[in-house]
């Protein structure tokens, strides 16, 4: 079985991934393209928060994890350095396999060619097993906490500890710089029509010459002790096509030997190189909140289904902007029994920046990170789901429908997809309509999506909604000048 820092072995319930249009709605792209710059870490980091987990063991499982590298930085470093070589070793193996086959499909096979990719094959593996020698011992020097990190020590220890460990690395070793030159010995085993039924490459001490011819003659006091006798000819490399034919069959066994064992070991250990990238750009974040003096917490999980925040900051403004001392937090309370939240207030008010931090603050928790804020006690959710309200110009690129009639779409798709226990992000849904044609169907979806269990955050300047909920149905917050939110 595989091991992992990153997941835990079966997941208790099934997600919905989060979509790059979400990504984009809450700026987490762009957020993180200021923290890190390499496009392909950054790819990955985000294809790990978009894989979005409701597993509380899960998320709690990578906290430990960062929390350890925290502690640690120069434990990230060096094992994220044995990694790479680790990965550059598993490519080395796969070229070498490639090349084996090429040489089989072609009949270009030849007895020196197989024997230098059997040399290739058992140093792979020599190198593959020192590596995982080398992860443990490293993880050896740190006080570990994490049951991530600790599970990877004990599978490390558990292999190079084992007497046959160092048998194995002795055996790469012999075939390592096996040498064309000189006599090979074969065992045959013949059927009764004289065929070939079996063939080995064996070891010369296990060969016992027969033939008066090549056998040295001696003197002896005592009478020897009978021995196995096993005809024996000397085939000549050069004139013989069943040599070499033997030669590339019995190489070709002993390199699937060691490729086959190679591939245990890659399997086992090969995902950690790919799982660090996630934890390398989670540091750098952790790093750039504390540059910027931006206070961050890991978030606690809620037994009553309620979220309650203090002093939340949006984590694009913190990144973006020159001075991060003038981003406005603000908090964020959800009760047990709203089914969603009305926020109101005037253009520029600060409403589409309160709604993508209340969801980018989800969607790092829920991968394990920590959040832009004093404190945070959280639900999970099983799905996000976000409709924001596109500027003329993206909007119309791609679309043959008016405004209207593709938010209705895009809602109509949620009401089709959305399952309980999802979280809804609605920014100014409806504006190009009616005021009280688009108040009165925003309060029957919103009616919908909480009869479904499904929670919602509306900003809006549709003020006619709020009259037409009752009390207990939904939290109703307005801006305040300075970007406030009361």
């Amino acid at each position: 079985m595989a091991i992992s820092i990153l997941f835990l072995n079966e997941r208790t319930s099934k997600t919905e991934p989060i979509s790059e249009r979400i990504l984009y709605h809450l700026s987490l792209d762009r957020s993180f393209a200021h923290i890190c710059v390499d496009v392909k870490k950054r790819n990955r980091f985000l294809s790990v928060i978009s894989d979005l987990t409701d597993d509380k063991n899960e998320i709690l499982y990578r906290q430990e994890v960062l929390k350890d590298f925290e502690n640690n930085p120069d434990l990230l470093d060096q094992i994220i350095s044995l990694s790479t070589r680790f990965e550059e070793l598993r490519v080395s193996q796969k070229d070498a396999g490639k090349e084996e086959y090429r040489l089989n499909a072609t009949g270009t096979a030849s007895s020196a060619a197989s024997k230098n990719i059997l040399g290739a094959q058992a140093l792979c593996l020599k190198r593959a097993l020192l590596f995982v020698k080398a992860y443990g011992e490293l993880l050896a020097k740190f006080d570990l906490k994490s049951d991530g990190l600790i599970n990877l020590f004990d599978a490390c220890r558990e292999l190079y500890e084992n007497p046959e460990f160092s048998k194995l690395i002795t055996f790469c070793s012999k075939y390592e710089n096996f040498s064309a030159s000189g006599y090979w010995d074969y065992k045959f085993t013949l059927n009764d029509e004289g065929r070939i039924e079996e063939y080995a490459l064996i070891d010369h001490r296990y060969i016992h010459v027969t033939d008066p011819d090549i056998k040295k003659k001696g003197f002896s006091l005592f009478k020897k002790a009978e021995e196995a006798s096993y005809p024996c000819a000397r085939v000549n490399p050069s004139k013989d096509g069943l040599f070499e034919s033997l030669a590339i069959a019995s190489f070709s066994d002993l390199t699937k030997l060691f490729s086959s064992t190679s591939e245990q070991i890659f399997s086992r250990f090969g995902a950690i190189g790919h799982e660090l990238v996630f934890y390398d750009v989670a540091l750098k974040y952790i790093n750039a909140l504390t540059a910027k003096n931006i206070p961050f917490c890991y978030p606690t999980f809620s037994t009553n289904n309620s979220i309650t925040v203090k002093n939340l900051y949006d984590l694009y403004l913190v990144m973006s902007k020159p001075n991060p001392s003038d981003v406005i937090p603000n908090d964020f309370i959800l009760g047990e029994s709203n089914g969603g939240l009305l926020v109101f207030g005037n253009n520029g008010s600060g409403k589409t920046v309160y709604l993508r931090s209340i969801g980018t603050m989800q969607v790092l928790a829920q991968a394990g990170l920590p959040i832009p804020g004093e404190s945070a006690e959280i639900s999970l959710f099983s799905q996000l789901a976000t409709q924001f309200s596109e500027s003329e110009k993206e909007f119309c690129e791609g679309n043959d429908a008016g405004r209207f009639e593709q938010e209705v779409r895009e809602l109509a798709a949620m009401v089709d997809t959305l399952k309980e226990n999802a979280l809804v992000f609605l920014n100014e849904t409806f504006q190009s309509t009616a005021y009280a044609e688009g108040a009165e169907g925003l309060y029957h979806l919103l009616k919908h999506f909480s009869a479904l269990n499904i929670r919602w955050i509306l900003v809006s300047h549709l003020r006619q909604i709020e009259a037409m909920f009752e009390n207990d149905e939904a939290t109703v917050l307005h801006t305040r000048e300075g970007y406030n939110i009361s």
